[in-house]
């Protein structure tokens, strides 16, 4: 069966509409990702790097950190983590949210940002990862990261 050239236009006018609807939903997702990612900075991300600028270790831990992180990592492995951190780079003194990146988990409903921060020490200045998730039924932080040079997270306490 041959198909005429206006089956064929209109096919690929089709299929055009189709990559342009795709494409301006996710531009347009990108804005609530963006707003979602500001709000998991204000609830927790950024309680967490004050309680850290203070010292306040453990109640970073208790406030912050989602249940499994807890469960896996004691509250004084915590601390004494943070204070020998703290005393190789500092006290943090300021933490500013430069890109976000959301995922959905379609089975739990729950979902991921991964945020991209600065950081500032005393005389220096990192960019580092920070996971967050609301699988507990509020913004918390599952993990503190660094992007390595082969393209992969490693654990980084910040």
């Amino acid at each position: 069966m041959k198909t005429t050239p206006a089956v064929g236009l209109l096919v690929a006018f089709a299929i055009a509409a189709v990559i342009g609807a795709v494409v301006w939903a996710a531009i347009r997702g990108q804005g609530k990702d963006y707003l979602l990612a500001e709000e998991a900075d204000r609830s927790v991300v950024a309680d967490y790097c004050r309680l850290v600028g203070e010292g306040s270790f453990a109640e970073a831990w208790e406030r912050c950190l989602t249940a499994s992180y807890r469960e896996e990592v004691p509250r004084e492995k915590f601390v004494a983590a943070h204070e020998k951190r703290r005393a190789e780079v500092g006290a943090l003194t300021g933490c500013r949210l430069l890109r976000a990146d959301l995922s959905r988990n379609l089975f739990s409903k729950t979902r991921e940002l991964h945020l991209l921060y600065e950081l500032t020490y005393p005389g220096r200045v990192e960019r580092e990862y920070a996971k967050v998730d609301d699988a507990d039924g509020s913004w918390r932080i599952e993990g503190t990261y660094h992007l390595n040079a082969g393209e992969t997270y490693d654990f980084l306490l910040w």
